[in-house]
């Protein structure tokens, strides 16, 4: 159990002086400071990474589409074929019913204005 403590401790020293050797920051600094600062440079990079993964799938798309319209198609149906929880047939039903199920009177008498 000592022997698995100590290899702790090691790969945790390894990564804090890789961490520290990157960073060009000393021993003596404040790590936590350290970590700290390359969080904010992390989410500061976040959305340009974003852009960027949105961007590259645009143009996978769009050359899929042009070379491969029925794979792009395909693709397309795979992604919307996840459905959780799915409303039973009789909800459905329902649903609809109250929608389409009551009769309405419309107003006969009004005038419509044409243009």
């Amino acid at each position: 159990m000592a022997e698995i403590k100590r290899d702790e401790m090691k790969t945790k020293n390894m990564k804090r002086n890789i961490l520290l050797r990157t960073n060009n920051t000393k021993v003596g600094e404040n790590l936590g400071q350290v970590i700290e600062e390359l969080k904010q440079k992390g989410s500061a990079r976040m959305p340009r990474f974003s852009r960027y993964r949105k961007r590259q799938n645009q143009y996978y798309q769009n050359k899929m589409f042009r070379t491969y319209c029925k794979k792009f198609y395909n693709l397309l149906r795979q992604k919307n074929t996840n459905v959780q929880n799915a409303p039973t047939k009789e909800e459905t039903e329902n649903f609809w019913k109250e929608i389409f199920g009551k009769k309405v009177q419309h107003n006969t008498g009004s005038k419509t204005s044409a243009n």
